[in-house]
């Protein structure tokens, strides 16, 4: 995980799922599944260097890109760092108006894993601690989904 000072202007979550990490690695990564872990679908590919968007459907169907970014470091089933635009902001799109996602997939133990989530640095943005807390309030809802996502896929292959 990242670690600078300027923690209102960062978002860290730490989370244990009850699921080994390969599942919770599927619930972030896996575009057949995203869509149920964090309620968008990712579009491209997770390598080094490449773009992708993830997308979400509004009332009446339609995909909607939500967010894009480029892969900075991707280790599969451990990690992934990239570079994060929120397309409804109202920011221009520019590498000063993104920031930095970092999820870590840890094992704890055969059965569970640790999740952290870092996101930042929303420092020099207008409204930087606003964003981060928004950004915060936001991936809480995502990860809890993927939690539940690893954890069904757990259960699903121990029946």
């Amino acid at each position: 995980m990242m670690n600078n000072t300027k923690d209102d202007t960062n978002v860290r979550r730490t989370l244990i799922v009850d699921a080994p990490a390969e599942f919770v690695w599927a619930a972030l990564s896996d575009p057949k599944l995203t869509h149920l872990s964090m309620s968008w679908w990712l579009q491209g590919e997770l390598q080094r260097g490449k773009h992708f968007q993830w997308l979400k459907r509004d009332d009446v169907g339609t995909s909607l890109v939500a967010a894009e970014g480029t892969v900075l470091t991707v280790f599969p089933g451990e990690r992934l760092r990239y570079s994060h635009y929120d397309v409804g902001n109202d920011l221009p799109d520019e590498p000063a108006s993104r920031t930095t996602v970092d999820l870590h997939v840890i094992p704890e133990s055969d059965e569970r894993t640790r999740l952290e989530f870092w996101q930042g640095d929303f420092e020099g943005l207008p409204h930087a601690a606003r964003r981060a807390r928004e950004a915060g309030r936001n991936w809480v809802e995502r990860l809890v989904g993927v939690k539940r996502v690893a954890e069904e896929l757990s259960r699903a292959q121990a029946a």
